[in-house]
């Protein structure tokens, strides 16, 4: 469950009055991608970038990243009228991908991985960490994006986020569905 806005109008970091009691009281909060597009579908730019997002994770799968999950934070999550969504996306490597497979598949898919190329394309800030590297570059890389991603830039209010599993390929088909107009359907003859 996504939460409501707080007063500031941002997700808040936790709900209830015992932070830490339980995960699902905690950002970010695990949601699937139909939640995202229910609770922030609400104008026509917002649409065209949840599809943008979930076009996204559709060529990321393309490419063998089927595991994984995405923080998706910044002005998109908040009452506010966002350019692009923010996200970090955590992903498993394909089982037949190495390090070296790694670097030719990133540097040779710019429109899936470059920040610029996919900013252009997508409309996503999109930065991504390999779930299979080195633990401790992990965690440093983890705490780096966590303590960004969990307050605001301008004010450093602390805030909230979500997760969204990459995995979730039947929620993500719902999703479109929703994102996609639905043309008043013409009987056969032409007459409506």
């Amino acid at each position: 469950m996504i939460p409501q806005p707080t007063i500031d109008g941002i997700l808040p970091p936790y709900m209830g009055s015992e932070p830490g009691n339980t995960p699902a009281l905690m950002s970010p909060y695990e949601v699937g991608p139909l939640d995202v597009v229910q609770r922030f579908g609400s104008t026509d730019q917002r649409k065209v970038i949840l599809k943008n997002w979930i076009d996204h994770r559709a060529a990321l799968r393309d490419l063998g990243f089927v595991s994984g999950f995405q923080w998706l934070d910044g002005s998109f999550v908040e009452e506010k009228d966002p350019n692009d969504l923010d996200l970090v996306t955590f992903l498993h490597r394909p089982a037949s991908i190495d390090v070296t497979t790694l670097g030719q598949l990133w540097f040779g898919n710019p429109t899936i991985f470059n920040r610029s190329d996919v900013k252009q394309t997508y409309n996503l800030d999109a930065f991504f960490l390999d779930l299979d590297d080195d633990p401790e570059d992990l965690v440093s890389l983890s705490r780096y994006w966590l303590q960004l991603f969990s307050h605001q830039r301008d004010t450093f209010l602390w805030k909230g986020m979500l997760q969204v599993r990459l995995e979730d390929t039947g929620e993500d088909a719902q999703a479109i569905a929703l994102l996609t107009p639905q043309e008043d359907a013409i009987p056969a003859g032409g007459q409506a």
